[in-house]
């Protein structure tokens, strides 16, 4: 049986379509943006956030953050999406309530302290292959069951209003890396500064965070960074 040669004309044509659908494909990946995915909310750190303050931040550690128990606070999120803005306000907010006793202000005027957080980016920095730990896959799981539980109790935010033991539960499975195999780490950073008396703060510092799990993805792993970075930010509020 004789076999009919293929034109050149056609293997031409189909490796040229073939190249057409990988460069779409490796444009769909590293294009990230809202057009990208269709959700129009923009990323932490896009300049689409009107509120994202550029002003440069002084180098140097987040210094102490002078306040008493029975204050008033006000948190201000900038840099991402309106959602993600508001999860890591209601997260900061309960943190520095039950652990600073503050108190939550409704508005930025008249609070006795004003904490101004301005998310400047969200980037991976790198993966590892790690074993599975089921030991330290409990102390994670308990560990996010009472995260879950504190957040779920503070008022506003996407994520934060909705979380509860449940939600702690997967968030302390999610950064656990429970099946090995590849653990992603992401960093955050962001520009922190604090006002008195309801007015904005005159300098901001840059603080910087990071978090892994187990094939997480970034939108997988903000509620782990926003946790770091809330941890951050209260150790340098103190009487």
């Amino acid at each position: 049986m004789r076999i009919c040669p293929i034109p050149y004309r056609l293997v031409a044509a189909i490796c040229l379509t073939m190249l057409c659908l990988l460069a779409a494909g490796c444009s769909s990946r590293h294009n990230t943006g809202p057009d990208a995915s269709g959700n129009p909310d923009f990323p932490p750190g896009s300049p689409a956030d009107p509120r994202s303050s550029q002003a440069e931040a002084r180098p140097g550690p987040l210094p102490a953050i002078k306040a008493s128990p029975g204050q008033s606070v006000f948190v201000d999120v900038s840099g991402g999406s309106p959602t993600f803005n508001a999860d890591l306000q209601s997260m900061l907010t309960a943190y520095l309530q039950s652990e600073r006793e503050l108190v939550p202000a409704d508005s930025a005027k008249g609070s006795d302290l004003l904490l101004r957080v301005a998310v400047d980016e969200v980037v991976p920095l790198g993966s590892r292959s790690t074993p599975p730990d089921a030991g330290r896959a409990l102390g994670h799981t308990a560990t996010g069951a009472m995260l879950g539980a504190l957040v779920g109790g503070a008022t506003g935010g996407g994520r934060g209003a909705a979380w509860g033991v449940g939600g702690g539960l997967l968030l302390g499975l999610g950064v656990s890396m429970l099946d090995g195999g590849t653990s992603n780490i992401w960093g955050m950073r962001a520009r922190v500064g604090a006002g008195r008396n309801g007015k904005q703060p005159q300098e901001m510092y840059t603080v910087s965070v990071s978090a892994e799990g187990a094939n997480m993805g970034r939108d997988d792993i903000l509620p782990a960074l926003e946790d770091k970075l809330s941890s951050e930010i209260v150790k340098a509020v103190k009487p």
